[in-house]
This record gives structure tokens, sequence and C-alpha cells, in this order.
């Protein structure tokens, strides 16, 4: 037997902004991702890119300070405004994945899951507006 069609929705709708609020990290794009020029010598490591962008999208009232966490290391991206948009590009010092702190004036410190960046790719995060603690790591 089928439950009632409206549980289901309700369901559907409570787990909606639970999944966004966990989710800051959204994704990483391969945006032509360390390809060589045409006629260069694919070996000798010309022409690849050697930076990664960040592309951060603050919808959170509060500034947010962003810092890199890799295997080699931290580094500090930069600040965002609250309700605002900023690019970083940083050199790609990393071996593995990337995870990124982040930090909000008079609110709390979150950390995203590890994500795979190769050099030239851009990653998005989107800092969600009702970013609290208990989705915090």
């Amino acid at each position: 037997m089928m439950p009632p069609p409206g549980s289901m929705r309700l369901r559907a709708d409570r787990a909606a902004p639970r999944l966004l609020a966990c989710a800051l990290l959204v994704a990483a794009s391969a945006c032509g991702g360390g390809r060589a020029l045409p006629g260069s010598d694919p070996f000798s490591g010309a022409g690849t890119a050697t930076e990664a962008r960040i592309r951060v999208r603050n919808s959170n009232f509060y500034d947010a300070t962003l810092i890199a966490l890799g295997d080699n290391g931290r580094r500090r991206l930069g600040t965002v405004g609250g309700n605002s948009t900023a690019v970083f590009t940083m050199p790609w010092e990393f071996s593995g994945g990337l995870r990124i702190q982040i930090d909000l004036l008079a609110g709390p410190t979150c950390t995203t899951d590890v994500v795979m960046v190769n050099p030239g790719d851009t990653v998005e995060l989107e800092i969600m507006s009702d970013a609290n603690g208990s989705f915090c790591r």
C-alpha cells in the first residue's frame, strides 16, 4: 500500500533544506583542466595550468574568511563579504584533495568535505544563509 502523496512530499520538503545546508561545497568542475597548447610537446609541461580558481558565493549575512586545506598545508584565500561573490586564484601546490575552511565572522567555523581538484579547475563554493554550528565539522 502506498503512503498518501502529501506525506511523501512533506518528507522531501523537510530534507531539502538540510541537504542544501550540509552541501556547502557544490561542485568542482573541470574548466580546461591542464591541457597543453596545440602544437606543443605534451610531455614538456609547458603551457599547462598551474593554478586553481575558487568561486565563492556567500549567501550568509556575515563576512567569511576562507582557508584552503590540503596535504601540503594551508593557504589563506581571502575574505568574502556577506551576501556577495568573490573569485580567488591560487597556485596549485596540493597533491591530493582540497578542503576549504570557512570562518564566519561572529559565527561558526566550517570545513568542507574533500574535493579532488586538478590545476586549471574551478571550484564552486556556496556558503548558505542558514549555516550554523550543527552543520559544521
